[in-house]
């Protein structure tokens, strides 16, 4: 096992716990680092998924920080939307693949920027 993979793994299981996306963290090592296929990727990062979801669920269960209904609401978009995806996933070569995975990480830091940008000015912290 590539030594990194410890290290990967624990760093996208506590940002699965906290709300950042684990897949983020994890396919990007899966891909740039092991050099794998973006549906071997995948499959990966849904088998880590599962387990740290329930512990997750479990966890938001406890604490009675569940809203099942606007969930439920998302769930039946999100369920066609997830098997649309899987059926396009073997059709889309491994570059267009690559690249629009790029793009969402793209769009996501540029997201991100936007956020902490708009955070420092509305509490007025100098940025150093």
């Amino acid at each position: 096992m590539h030594p990194l993979s410890y290290l990967a793994s624990l760093l996208a299981g506590l940002c699965g716990a906290m709300g950042f996306g684990s897949g983020t963290v994890l396919l990007l090592y899966l891909t740039a680092v092991l050099q794998l296929d973006p549906q071997t990727a995948q499959g990966i990062n849904l088998l880590f998924f599962l387990p740290c979801a329930a512990i997750a669920l479990a966890v938001y269960c406890r604490d009675n920080a569940l809203s099942f209904r606007p969930a439920l609401r998302l769930l039946v978009w999100a369920l066609p939307g997830a098997a649309v995806g899987f059926l396009l996933l073997p059709l889309l070569p491994v570059a267009v693949l690559r690249r629009l995975f790029g793009g969402f990480l793209v769009l996501v830091a540029v997201r991100e920027i936007i956020i902490v940008k708009y955070l420092l000015r509305k509490y007025k912290i100098a940025a150093r």
